[in-house]
């Protein structure tokens, strides 16, 4: 599925679960995504490009499994301690609603909740290296 979401981004036709994230952030409306077009859904093709991938996508790639709300751990130790970086982040929560309603419902509901107001590696540290390439 991954694929076809970076190709459908590439041809600009962006599906509503083209946003998600595997912790449970949501992208759609985010200035920063706009820009740099980096989330959990392309960071497969981009992976050689990036100097380590988001703890997070890693940790859910290496335990099978789609997004955390249906990790077997949920919610992990390395999913509160990002979740405590931030006063406004509801990814826990985000995340067991996603386990929840399934990708499609979730995805409406969390295109009105602003979610990407929190702490991401990968938006951090994507927008350095953004940043370092333009200066």
């Amino acid at each position: 599925m991954v694929k076809l979401e970076v190709a459908a981004m590439r041809t600009g036709k962006r599906e509503p679960y083209d946003y998600a994230a595997v912790c449970g952030l949501y992208w759609a409306g985010s200035a920063w995504y706009e820009v740099l077009q980096a989330t959990c859904s392309t960071q497969g093709e981009v992976e050689a490009e990036l100097v380590n991938l988001c703890p997070v996508y890693a940790c859910a790639r290496e335990r099978g499994v789609t997004h955390c709300g249906v990790c077997p751990e949920f919610p992990c130790q390395l999913l509160v301690n990002l979740a405590s970086v931030s006063p406004q982040d509801r990814r826990i929560e985000s995340a067991a609603l996603r386990a929840q309603l399934g990708d499609e419902q979730w995805a409406e509901w969390a295109r009105t909740q602003h979610l990407w107001l929190a702490f991401c590696p990968l938006r951090d540290r994507t927008a350095r290296v953004h940043h370092a390439a333009a200066g």
